[in-house]
Parts: structure tokens; C-alpha cells; sequence
């Protein structure tokens, strides 16, 4: 089964070039500027970045970052309607002609020119109308030039699937692993983009756009963005209409946006939520009150990431360098705060969280499902027999294999051929029978854990108004657990070992999506540049 490839992306029709801006740094702040200045037009954009992702998603690095593309007809007309508005002096707002990429698992309609497949073959050629959060980033202006691959069903379809896999999309590629994905590397190992939103935040990265739309249940767009070196943020639960989007659980799942600078994030999420965050971009610590955790205690379980001392040294001494910038910088800071880690919360010798996503997550992906005008499948059950019946395609087999430990980097000998024969997850979710009951009763013991003698306890104690840790931890997961916002921001890169890049998590209450975005502000000013994927700068430069 085939799908059909996107267009060419057409030639820059007008006087606009790369010269004029560089896709791997360039915000959309800037790129208004020149919008606003008549410096180039959307339709120049749109051309831009289509060319980006032509020249590395399928071709260059091979980063497998987008699924489809819009077709350029589609996005052209949109360009051209938006540059009229301009003209007129109708400008919708910060973001007004700027081009986005939206993940895959976020229903767009036949309108825009492509599918939405979760990164399933079964969703190929399904019928879907606009996700709500779809008709916001249009109403505020935006183009939305492609959908961006992710960890298949947003990772919740079968276990050891590593992140940023899909059938469709095959295996995300960060911009920044020296020599790429290690066949058997573990699921959030060190060569690996994280997930699911893993295309969404090397598009990025890689300059496929200035910003992208993500989904997160569990670190699904925190932890990729570490990876991809990015200011992002998921929203408080329930601060958005999830409607349209695959989901896992509604006491967890968010959206949220990716963007290179703090004042892009705002500007995202404003348009997301229909709000001015400007206010907050104040770029100091001078009266920001922030709790930090030992960085000692929180990191990934070797399960999932092998512990490599010298990338885990290099991590703490930039978090602890971070710590007294931010207090010599103004802030009032506590460190060492204590925060309940994930295998605290647990129920009768279980996961918690998997418990109540596993009980949740069937009936939210028949829901999902039948939101589609057209579809193969309607039911979990259908799924799973449509799985079954196109193996090759869906349940590729294959050899896993295990780092090259000498060199860190692919051995060309090995099988590359995924391993991921499972789909455990969806059918576990059909033998789950918890009563509504009992999952209230653990959505009530996780909340309690994780925000009142978790995060309310911290913040009522330490006066602090957003809590920073180490991103290579699960303290997303703790912040999902509560239902509370969290971002990311960059931190630094294991240049001592493959490249990889990693951040800071920042946690606030519900609502405060803005201190996130104040903290991230200061974040940007003082602390050294995010570096842009040397691999792609150094590419466009041998060229």
C-alpha cells in the first residue's frame, strides 16, 4: 500500500530568498517584521519552507519529520488571501501569514489538502472536518504547510515502540544525533528524538517552520522538544478543546505549541488561547520567585535510557550553573525542593496513571474515530483486526539490536528493519474493567499525590511560582499527574558524545501559563543561545 507522495514544492516566485532569512534561526517575530516592512510576502514563506522540508525530510538528513505536505495550490491561495488582508491593513495578529505544521494525530479537513493518520496505514485516505484548535491557528492567520510525523497512535499502541516511529512516517530523525536513530536503542534512548510529538518538534529544529502544534498526555511534547533544543509549553488541562485529536486520557491530555524563542511560544499559545501574553515576556529574573529540584535525583530509569556518566555529569553542572545565574540574576530562589517522583504513584502495587490511561483510552479512540465523515475503521476492535490484517505494513517484524558502544553510532551492518510487532496497548484497553468508580478513586489518589502534596505543597511553602528540574526526569509526567502546565527550554547538548540536545522542564499551577512563559523570557536572556542542529547548518554549508 503506497502512499501517494506530496508535490514538489514550486520555486520562490518572487524576489524573496534564503539570503533574506535562515530557516534554522529565523523566529516568526522576525519574520513578521519583514511581512509587516514588505520585505517578502507569505506566499515567499510558504515556498521557504516547503523547500526545507523538501530538501531534508525525504532527502539531505533524512529526518522523516513530516508526513504529507499541503498541496501547494491549496497553501498558495491561502498565502495570497493573507497577503491581501495585509495590503488592506487587516493584520489578524502576531502570527497573521505565518507558516505551521501541526502533528498528525490533529484532525484537519479535505480543505487543507491532507490526512490525518495518527501514523497509521489504516487512516490513509480518511475523511476528517477541522480539530478545533485547527480553526483557531487559521482564524489567527496561520498556514498550515504539513502534518508532522509522531510516535504512532501518539505512543499508545504497542509497548517498546520506539519514539517517533510510525508506519506511515517511519522513524523520526533528530537534527542533532550524530549519525541518527541506533537501531536498539532503548525508547528514550540517547539517539532517539523522544515523543510522540517527535516530527513536530524536529520541524522545527530542522526549519520546516517557525512553530509547530504538538499533543501531549505524557512529556508527548516536553521531551521531544529537549531533544530539538526548543522553548515550548503544554496548556493546563482542560484549557483547551481537545476534540479531534487522538487521545489517551482527559484527566492528562493538553495541547501546546513549539517554537526557537520565548516571545514566539507566547505568541503561539495566545493564539491558541485567545489571549495576550506579552505582558510576561519581561526577560529578567528581578521579583521571579522559582523552586528547583536536586538534579541529582531526577533522571530517565535505565530501562528506557542507559545512564552514560559523562552526558549525566555535563547535564547537572549546566543545571546547577543555571541555578546561580537565575539567583545572581535576581530571583528568589529555593533549591532541593522535594516533588514526588512517578513510581510514587502507585495503586495496589501498580502504575497509577497507566491504570486509569489504559481504562480511558478505548473508549476515547472509538470517540476519536467517529469523528471522522470517513473511515475504514470506527472501533479499537476494528483497528486491531485491520493491524492484524496488514502485518507488513502495520506490525513490520524484524531484529532488534544494541548500541554500538565503541562508536555511538549506527553499525551498517545490522538489520534496520523496525521491530515493532506489537499492539499491546490497544488491545489491553479492551480487557480493562474498572468501574467509574475505581477510576475516580485513583484519578483522585494521583491528583492528590502529584498536586496537592506535590506541586500546591511546594508553591505554598517556598512562595514559588514555577518549579525547574531536569527534562531527562519524568517531572512532565508529575505535571500531567496534576493537570498543570509545563514547559521546556534549552539547556545544552552532549557534544562529548552523539550531539544530543537536552532542557529544563518549568511546571506552574493551573492558569499560569503565563509565569511559564515569564520564567522562559528570563531563560532566553541569560542563559547562552540555543545552538541551531549542526549537522543542517554545516550541510547548508558544504553545498
Amino acid at each position: 500500500m503506497d502512499i501517494e507522495a506530496p508535490p514538489t514544492p514550486e520555486r520562490i516566485v518572487s524576489n524573496a530568498s534564503y539570503g533574506r532569512i535562515d530557516p534554522l534561526t529565523t523566529t516568526a517575530e522576525e519574520l513578521q517584521r519583514l511581512l509587516t516592512s514588505r520585505s517578502l510576502t507569505s506566499l515567499d514563506l510558504i515556498n521557504i519552507y516547503l523547500g526545507q522540508i523538501e530538501q531534508h525530510n525525504k532527502n539531505g538528513l533524512k529526518l522523516n519529520a513530516i508526513i504529507s505536505t499541503a498541496p501547494h495550490h491549496i497553501v498558495a491561495e491561502q498565502a495570497k488571501l493573507l497577503d491581501a488582508e495585509r495590503a488592506r491593513g487587516n493584520i489578524r495578529g502576531p502570527l497573521h501569514g505565518i507558516p505551521v505544521v501541526v502533528k498528525d494525530n490533529v484532525m484537519t479537513g479535505s480543505s487543507l489538502g491532507m490526512d490525518t493518520t495518527c501514523g497509521s496505514y489504516a487512516l490513509v485516505g480518511a475523511k476528517a472536518p477541522n480539530a478545533p484548535i485547527v480553526d483557531h491557528l487559521l482564524k489567527a492567520g496561520m498556514i498550515i504547510i504539513a502534518k508532522a510525523n509522531l510516535s504512532e497512535w501518539a505512543g499508545s499502541k504497542g509497548f517498546g515502540m520506539v519514539t517517533g516511529w510510525s508506519a506511515v512516517g517511519g522513524q523520526t530523525q533528530s537534527p542533532y544525533v550524530k549519525g541518527g536513530y541506533v537501531p536498539g536503542d532503548k525508547i528514550l534512548g540517547h539517539s532517539t528524538p523522544c515523543g510522540s510529538s517527535s516530527g513536530s518538534a524536529v520541524a522545527v529544529a530542522a526549519g520546516f517552520a517557525p512553530v509547530a502544534l504538538g499533543t501531549e498526555s505524557d512529556g508527548s511534547i516536553t521531551q521531544p522538544a529537549g531533544r530539538a533544543s526548543l522553548y515550548v509549553m503544554k496548556v493546563t488541562v482542560g484549557a483547551l478543546d481537545t476534540k479531534g485529536t487522538s487521545p489517551q486520557s482527559p484527566i492528562t491530555d493538553s495541547l501546546g505549541g513549539m517554537a526557537k524563542s520565548s516571545g514566539d511560544l507566547a505568541n503561539f499559545i495566545g493564539a491558541m488561547m485567545e489571549q495576550d501574553y506579552s505582558s510576561y515576556l519581561t526577560k529578567t529574573w528581578a521579583g521571579q520567585r522559582v523552586a528547583f529540584v536536586d538534579p541529582n535525583k531526577w533522571e530517565l530509569h535505565p530501562a528506557v535510557c542507559e545512564r552514560i556518566e559523562t552526558v549525566r555529569e555535563k547535564q547537572i553542572s549546566e543545571f546547577l550553573q543555571a541555578v546561580a545565574i537565575i539567583r545572581e540574576s535576581g530571583a528568589e530562589v529555593t533549591e532541593n525542593v522535594v516533588l514526588p517522583q512517578v513510581d510514587e504513584i502507585t495503586w495496589e502495587g501498580g502504575d497509577a496513571l497507566e491504570t486509569v490511561w489504559n481504562s480511558y483510552l478505548g473508549s476515547g479512540i472509538n470517540s476519536f474515530l467517529n469523528e471522522y465523515t470517513e473511515s475504514s475503521v470506527r472501533t479499537v476492535e476494528q483497528l486491531i483486526q485491520w493491524n492484524s490484517a496488514h502485518k507488513v505494513l502495520e506490525l513490520p517484524p524484524g531484529k532488534r539490536h544494541h548500541l554500538n558502544e565503541k562508536s555511538h553510532c549506527k553499525n551498517p551492518e545490522v538489520d534496520n528493519v523496525p521491530a515493532f510487532p506489537g499492539q499491546q496497548q490497544l488491545e489491553n484497553t479492551l480487557k480493562s474493567n474498572l468501574t467509574e468508580e475505581k477510576r475516580q478513586e485513583i484519578v483522585s489518589f494521583i491528583r492528590n499525590i502529584a498536586k496537592d502534596d506535590g506541586f500546591d505543597r511546594i508553591f505554598k511553602e517556598t512562595g514559588a511560582e514555577v518549579l525547574i528540574g531536569p527534562l531527562d526526569g519524568r517531572i512532565v509526567t508529575v505535571a500531567a499527574a496534576a493537570g498543570y502546565p509545563a514547559g521546556t527550554a534549552p539547556l545544552g547538548y552532549a557534544d562529548n558524545y552523539n550531539g544530543r540536545a537536552y532542557g529544563v522542564a518549568v511546571v506552574a499551577k493551573a492558569g499560569d501559563e503565563g509565569k511559564i512563559l515569564q520564567a522562559m523570557s528570563a531563560w532566553e536572556e541569560t542563559m547562552p543561545r540555543r545552538i541551531p542542529p549542526p549537522q543542517l547548518v554545516n550541510y547548508e554549508a558544504s553545498l
